[in-house]
């Protein structure tokens, strides 16, 4: 581990450049192999940060970045240990999931993804958003888990991406929903400003009818209470704040004026807000 550390540390500090005679495609296979360590610095910075930049300056084959697409999304890396909780698990599905806007990124610029490929994606993702138990965010000594937050970022650049159709989105929003729905877990680290992305790249699309949206703002301030407590209140205050962070990404959007304003008026109905 302390040798692709080391490694990496040289990587980012001469700019992202690979040393003489190393074989890139043969580092990236080797750094997916510790992609859920919980080393946070191996993790998250050296990792991911040097994938990331490697994406965004197109350091990578085509052929490459779809490999790692199809790992990263397998049983042994997406699922990996699936249905945990408190587990260490949680990195290697989070971090996991976090190359997914990577991929998507580099096909609007490559354009090399078929129908299949974009079926599974959806269906691999959508299915990781329904199936992930463990909502921790920060973790002490360990660093970020961040499951939903990084979940929620592969569900925005999928609703952001043009081939998927009207019944792709409308699924993908009411997965939103159902997940603030959740009541043993307060989501305290910025999940409802991630999930609201996701929401806002859907009223981009224009693919949904403004009642659709209304409606499900409406279901999610009148959920139904259990009696329960704090269960109900852990409820209130994950929808409440899905809530507000899509209205005030709203806001941010051109021409959405009047769609805010309904929406404004449908929480003000709402009993939960």
């Amino acid at each position: 581990m302390n040798k692709i550390k080391d490694l990496l540390r040289d990587v980012q500090n001469n700019n992202f450049k690979t040393p003489m005679g190393t074989d890139i495609n043969q580092l990236v296979k080797e750094m997916i192999l510790y992609i859920g360590s919980v080393d946070h610095e191996l993790r998250d910075k050296l990792i991911y940060g040097t994938l990331y930049r490697w994406i965004m300056d197109q350091e990578l084959s085509v052929d490459l970045v779809r490999q790692l697409l199809y790992v990263t999304l397998d049983d042994d890396h997406l699922f990996h240990g699936i249905g945990d909780i408190d587990q260490d698990t949680v990195f290697t599905r989070s971090f996991s999931v976090l190359f997914v806007p990577l991929a998507l990124h580099y096909n609007d610029i490559f354009n090399y993804l078929t129908e299949s490929d974009y079926e599974y994606v959806y269906s691999r993702v959508t299915l990781y958003f329904e199936r992930e138990k463990d909502f921790r965010g920060y973790i002490l000594d360990k660093g970020w888990a961040h499951s939903i937050a990084h979940a929620a970022d592969a569900l925005a650049s999928i609703a952001a991406a043009s081939y998927y159709s009207r019944e792709h989105l409308l699924f993908i929003l009411e997965l939103i929903g159902e997940k603030s729905y959740f009541n043993n877990y307060y989501f305290i680290n910025g999940e409802d400003e991630r999930m609201a992305e996701v929401v806002i790249q859907i009223v981009k699309r224009n693919k949904l009818k403004k009642d659709i949206l209304l409606n499900w703002v409406q279901q999610l301030g009148d959920f139904k209470r259990l009696d329960i407590y704090p269960q109900d209140d852990i409820k209130r205050g994950n929808t409440k704040n899905l809530l507000r962070s899509v209205y005030f990404k709203l806001l941010d959007i051109n021409g959405s004026e009047v769609i805010t304003n309904e929406i404004v008026k449908t929480l003000k109905k709402s009993k939960s807000i």
